[in-house]
């Protein structure tokens, strides 16, 4: 439970920075609610000496308005760029922030 404390005041700080990189009042996207439909979602997948045989996860985006990926050893995130998906190299122990389906649309 202290995690998902962490993980959601990090959310909070998150939005606040976003706010202010947009140049948007302090607290506008606390003001859209975004933050209604918070949820955490663990996926582990292990390493495997046949990486070809593994399902994962299949290709899509984020439909939220962002993810926090805490990263391992384990490739996986991939990002589409010119129509194509390009491999992400992981850095352990990082924190990746991808903007989801809700933030792009509210962007443009």
């Amino acid at each position: 439970m202290e995690y998902i404390g962490h993980a959601i005041k990090l959310g909070e700080s998150l939005l606040e920075l976003l706010s202010e990189a947009l140049e948007l009042k302090s607290g506008q996207l606390w003001a859209t609610e975004c933050t209604k439909g918070w949820s955490i979602v663990c996926h582990y997948y292990p390493a495997c000496p046949e990486p070809q045989l593994t399902l994962g996860a299949s290709k899509h985006t984020d439909p939220s308005f962002f993810t926090i990926l805490l990263q391992d050893r384990i490739a996986g995130f991939q990002v589409l760029h010119q129509n194509q998906w390009v491999n992400v190299p992981p850095v352990p122990g990082a924190l990746l922030v991808n903007i989801g389906d809700i933030l792009q649309v509210s962007l443009t």
